[in-house]
């Protein structure tokens, strides 16, 4: 091996020779094999792996030198760290396995990228007893202190977690044709069959990788007829300055859908406010532009539309606040319904273009073309700690004065 890392400095004959070597003809990567797809009569395999495993081990100390190249702020995993605190890292690896070998002394797996994720473990509160419960007893047990961490007898991986994507690399070779989706996707698929996983996060995305899950993540719900079936309740009533109703959407059938596709309740209910709101007519939503008033005459049940229209934009309005109270709430308050309006216009418009090129790409999809959403995903920067929702705060809406 020493031969072949002498060789990468040398000329460019000498390097292909070293890494011709008939001992790389039978080579495979890392881990094992997760996931395997078909594309563009390309074949593509996900392969993952823990980092206890040496051989993975060995693999991420040499591709992580990607991450100061590709992730702004990115940091190197400090691969000393204890076995204990390793265990909780898994890391994929995403190949393109090449079906003719012109080469028989070379491998067929061509290198694309790789992610890891790391899992926390998430606190599950126990339901209070009922009021019909027996008056409680007072618990009488020995203390027991003679113990240490990590407990010998418990594993962290049999424990409730939140499964956290650390670093999500595609080389750039690869972008621009789908990877960034096949991989996220798969990735997803695994976490979703890990019963100790509740929630499946992203560690402080960039604006590429946002918009990749925010794709992702709304293509997946699409397929989810309860999901689907989600609407907004017209038969609200508002009450002027009063507070936003509760009951504008049925907020348990969202709660069991979104633990069922485990996503934390930042990103799900932003990819439900997509949702509702692609089901109001563009006339609607453009209703204070002159221009489209004549659109508005061709929407049917226009009064109702329009109602509709306004309880999105109060729910909107609602989780806004909730996540910008600190903000906010050092404004007047006429600055600060003007801050909130504009928000929501961002917000809104950022919505249609997510949806403009979800449309488009099931287009492409539909007539056999490749998935093309969110491949430039690689940049997601580094944080030296995650909010308890699991959400990162770039997700949050900017108020600048």
């Amino acid at each position: 091996m020493l031969t072949n890392i002498t060789a990468a400095f040398e000329k460019t004959a000498v390097f292909d020779s070293a890494i011709s070597e008939p001992q790389y003809a039978d080579w495979k990567p890392p881990g094992e094999l997760w996931k395997s797809t078909e594309a563009g009569g390309q074949t593509y395999e996900i392969w993952k792996g823990s980092l206890v495993d040496m051989a993975v081990k060995q693999m991420v100390r040499r591709v992580q030198i990607f991450v100061p190249f590709f992730i702004e702020g990115g940091t190197f995993i400090d691969l000393s760290e204890p076995e204990w605190s390793l265990e909780r890292w898994t890391i994929f690896f995403l190949y393109q396995k090449k079906s003719v070998d012109t080469t028989p002394a070379t491998s067929p797996y061509v290198f694309m990228g790789y992610s890891t994720v790391y899992r926390y473990f998430l606190y599950q509160p126990v339901a209070g007893p009922s009021s019909s419960s027996p008056k409680k007893q007072a618990i009488n047990r020995p203390a027991n202190l003679n113990f240490e961490f990590p407990l010998p007898q418990s594993s962290f991986s049999s424990l409730p977690c939140r499964s956290r994507i650390s670093q999500f690399v595609i080389l750039p070779p690869f972008q621009q044709g789908g990877n960034g989706s096949r991989f996220y996707n798969a990735i997803f698929d695994f976490y979703l069959q890990q019963l100790q996983t509740i929630e499946i996060t992203v560690e402080d995305p960039n604006e590429a990788f946002d918009d990749l899950r925010d794709l992702n993540d709304l293509a997946r719900l699409r397929a989810d007829p309860e999901f689907m079936a989600l609407r907004i309740n017209t038969d609200v009533v508002t009450r002027g300055k009063g507070p936003v109703p509760r009951d504008i959407v049925d907020i348990d059938a969202l709660e069991k859908v979104r633990r069922k596709y485990k996503i934390a309740p930042r990103q799900f209910y932003r990819v439900v406010e997509m949702r509702l709101l692609s089901l109001i007519p563009a006339g609607v939503r453009q209703s204070l532009l002159v221009e489209q008033e004549n659109s508005k005459k061709a929407v049917p049940d226009l009064k109702v539309r329009e109602h509709e229209y306004h309880l999105w934009q109060l729910w909107v309005k609602k989780r806004l606040y909730k996540h910008n109270k600190d903000t906010l709430i050092q404004l007047d308050r006429v600055e600060r319904i003007e801050k909130l309006e504009e928000a929501l216009g961002g917000v809104e418009a950022d919505y249609a273009r997510l949806l403009r090129a979800l449309d488009s790409r099931s287009k492409l999809n539909n007539g056999g073309a490749n998935n093309a959403g969110g491949a430039a995903s690689n940049g997601k920067r580094s944080s030296p700690g995650e909010p308890e929702d699991g959400e990162p705060a770039a997700k949050k809406v900017k108020f600048t004065a």
